[in-house]
């Protein structure tokens, strides 16, 4: 009869002490989140980071190659303008030099601005000349078009068909 008087009090004693032990794991679970919480935090702010800077330097790349094909178009123009005036065709030719000279001020001025001053530019543009933009869009189109008619092959086809004779 002694032992059921005991199992009271070890029982009392077990459950506080499985309660005390709960509110501690539920402390340490709780700070373990917080902790995960945080990390994931600055971690995702890192990979935000490293994504807007490699985002930057791809544009910025890309503005520098645009602007370097530009001026190449620009002196294409030129020499079809000196071409057509020495043909008589003087309107022409001022039409194609006027061309180039808008090429060259567009270049320079893509090689001096950051790419978000450009960006904003052409959204500029694009909103109080949309007809325009458009119009440049389609002509931009339609000439990436004649060039990729006009590009060999790709090397590809060469390599697939020098794969399937080296195969027999």
């Amino acid at each position: 009869m002694q032992d059921q008087g005991r199992k009271p009090t070890d029982f009392a004693k077990a459950k506080n002490e499985v309660s005390d032990r709960m509110k501690k794991e539920t402390q340490s679970a709780g700070e373990a989140l917080n902790d995960a919480r945080e990390e994931v935090a600055r971690r995702a702010a890192d990979y935000t980071s490293e994504v807007k800077e490699a985002l930057s330097e791809r544009a910025q790349e890309t503005q520098r190659d645009l602007g370097s094909s530009l001026v190449a178009l620009g002196g294409a123009l030129r020499a079809a303008s000196d071409h057509l005036a020495n043909g008589d065709q003087k309107s022409a030719s001022n039409f194609m030099r006027d061309a180039a000279d808008g090429l060259e001020r567009l270049s320079s001025s893509l090689k001096e601005k950051p790419f978000g001053e450009v960006l904003e530019d052409v959204q500029n543009f694009g909103r109080q000349n949309p007809g325009i933009l458009i119009a440049g869009s389609v002509l931009a189109g339609l000439a990436l078009g004649r060039f990729m008619k006009a590009s060999p092959p790709q090397t590809q086809a060469g390599a697939a068909r020098a794969g399937s004779r080296g195969a027999r």
